[in-house]
């Protein structure tokens, strides 16, 4: 069977283009009948990164990108399409970081595994990010250079400034001046010095003297050392009874009592009280004294007729008289208690004995121990401590 010649030449431009087609994909790095594993990541900007720049894994070319569009609203997003071989099992947090690949610029992906134990499928979106080309680290290490450059030459101009201002016709007239005060201060002191050896080889012997004193006084103190520690000891111990003694608290009681005193004089002055009526009112000054005078009288006329005043019974009754009570003691103290005090104001009605050395304070006293012992049931709950006690009168 006889091809052709027009089926030749159809055979042989597809054959040239299949070719072609196999030869430009494997001068990029790829292969038309290799299985790929599709990724995307989206960027901020490429940094020169184009369609068929190399997809790195460890240092080893493993894919390349397959396309490049933008996205969003204002195209502010970039979408980077890129293809690695069928086999290679990449983490789910792998990072595509666009980086350069060489010192000519040129921009690769290079994947950066996570440490997920999920694997990626296909056509996931991987992590991105831009690491910064070499012009831009150098850029950023050299600027903070520059700002302290700029800062020095600042400084070294304010500086000579300084420096110019200082060495101007006046500075340089006050220095000469300076210069010269300071070799006639230099003069002076060269003329002191002399005079003052002078003195030493003039006054040698006095200062001999006043050396030889000196030297007596602290002899006679190092002889005294004894006697001047026991009068710092006494001086301490006066300082310790003054501390004890506490003259602040003593100084404050004074005070107090002086203002009180001061109150009570104030109150005679302005009429109040006993005192004041006393000095103040001049009508009870002359009841008083009227009083006085009148008690006087009454003495006097008992003094001269007791008859009228007392009468006296023949017969003496006293013996058949009991000699003897029971009281209901509510409280007892071995000293008076005061006229004043809390417990005989609440008591008003209160009965008070010396009874056996004892100040004995009754509720009531009674004939018969009955009565005193009705008594007591009606005081025992306020008063716990009271008792019936015999009060023999002989």
């Amino acid at each position: 069977m006889k091809v052709k010649r027009e089926v030749k030449l159809a055979l042989t431009a597809i054959l040239a283009a299949g070719a072609l087609i196999w030869g430009i994909s494997f001068l990029k790095g790829s292969s038309l009948f290799e299985r790929r594993m599709l990724y995307y990541g989206v960027y901020d900007r490429v940094e020169g990164l184009k369609i068929s720049s190399g997809v790195v894994f460890r240092g080893y070319q493993v894919g390349q990108v397959v396309d490049i569009t933008f996205t969003g609203s204002r195209n502010d997003r970039v979408v980077v399409k890129f293809a690695t071989k069928k086999g290679l099992r990449l983490p789910v947090n792998t990072l595509a970081s666009i980086q350069s690949g060489d010192l000519m610029g040129t921009k690769v992906i290079n994947l950066v595994p996570g440490n997920s134990t999920e694997v990626a499928l296909d056509g996931d979106t991987l992590r991105a990010e831009v690491e910064q080309g070499l012009l831009e680290q150098v850029s950023h290490q050299i600027l903070p250079l520059k700002q302290k450059a700029e800062s020095l030459f600042s400084s070294l101009d304010s500086v000579l400034v300084i420096i110019q201002h200082l060495f101007n016709e006046e500075t340089k007239e006050s220095l000469s001046n300076s210069f010269l005060s300071i070799g006639r201060t230099l003069t002076n002191l060269e003329e002191a010095s002399g005079n003052l050896d002078t003195l030493l080889r003039t006054e040698s012997g006095r200062i001999r003297q006043i050396l030889d004193n000196v030297n007596d006084i602290t002899t006679n103190l190092r002889g005294s050392n004894r006697e001047i520690g026991s009068l710092f000891a006494n001086l301490a111990d006066v300082s310790d009874s003054l501390r004890a003694a506490n003259p602040k608290h003593t100084l404050e009681l004074l005070n107090r009592c002086l203002q009180e005193i001061d109150g009570v004089m104030s109150k005679i002055g302005k009429g109040k009280g006993t005192l004041g009526a006393l000095v103040d009112d001049n009508d009870l000054y002359y009841n008083l004294d009227m009083a006085v005078e009148n008690l006087n009288r009454l003495l006097v006329e008992f003094r001269y007729n007791p008859k009228k005043f007392i009468r006296l019974s023949l017969l003496d009754f006293s013996s058949a008289r009991d000699v003897f009570e029971y009281g209901v003691v509510i409280r007892e103290s071995s000293e008076r208690l005061s006229p004043r005090d809390e417990f005989l104001k609440q008591n008003p009605g209160i009965r008070e004995i010396k009874y056996k050395d004892k100040y004995l304070y009754l509720a009531g006293s009674y004939k018969r121990l009955k009565g005193a012992q009705g008594k007591l049931k009606n005081v025992i709950e306020r008063y716990n401590d009271a008792y019936i006690v015999k009060i023999d009168f002989e």
